[in-house]
């Protein structure tokens, strides 16, 4: 088994990648390339050309939305992810992809991925299963910020980071991403005073617990409960 092949194992015991035949897998031994970034390396940008699909071998990933003055943390993407979701309708990179950590990516061509994908009509729908998964994340997101308040907003973030990145802890779960209080307001469309009153709120309430850049979620039913009554009101 080669050094790649062993690189590969988390991503195939990652649903929905684990369905995948050996044959998607030898593909990858033999056109992918695996690409290793340090913190703060962009993996592509927004508007680049897209060539290639990638998937997150190791480390994490920020997703982010620019314009010609701004830019908006979209998403955070660890190990085992497919992206850019989008990438199979043969458009520009419909965001910039930006490494956190240290991280490895497989990244493959799409030509040759829209080839197998041709020869192999099953292996579609993993792939549409990540992209809708991938698309209720977005519409969820959407919801949060047209639907609702400030803190709704910001509770229901810190809910689904603590999901996606939560370590259990012996007094709650800890979001394993260094945060700060700007990077959360950029995350939920919020100015970043409005995210500092709402999180002493929060610890006020003993719902999270903060230490510089990071938070616990001490009660996450609690949080839910929280962000549903704001929700309802």
């Amino acid at each position: 088994m080669s050094k790649n092949e062993n690189q590969y194992d988390l991503l195939k015991m990652t649903s929905p990648w684990n369905s995948l035949p050996t044959s998607f897998w030898s593909l990858c031994q033999s056109h992918g390339r695996v690409r290793h970034y340090s913190a703060k390396q962009y993996v592509f940008f927004s508007g680049e050309e897209a060539n290639s699909v990638f998937f997150l071998l190791k480390g994490r990933i920020e997703l982010l939305l620019t314009s010609e003055f701004t830019e908006k943390i979209f998403r955070i993407i660890q190990a085992g992810s497919f992206f850019p979701e989008v990438i199979l309708d043969g458009k520009t990179y419909p965001y910039a992809a930006l490494a956190i950590e240290n991280s490895e990516v497989l990244a493959l061509d799409k030509k040759i991925l829209l080839r197998y994908l041709a020869e192999n009509p099953k292996t579609l729908m993993v792939f549409y299963q990540s992209m809708a998964l991938d698309l209720r994340r977005a519409y969820r997101q959407i919801k949060n910020v047209a639907l609702g308040d400030a803190r709704s907003r910001l509770g229901a973030k810190l809910y689904a980071l603590a999901h996606a990145h939560g370590q259990n802890v012996s007094n709650g779960v800890l979001i394993s991403i260094p945060l700060s209080t700007t990077e959360l307001a950029g995350m939920c469309s919020l100015a970043r005073e409005s995210v500092s009153r709402i999180l002493g709120e929060l610890k006020e309430l003993e719902i999270i617990k903060m230490e510089r850049k990071q938070i616990i979620i001490l009660s996450k039913e609690g949080l839910k409960k929280w962000v549903h009554e704001r929700l309802s009101s």
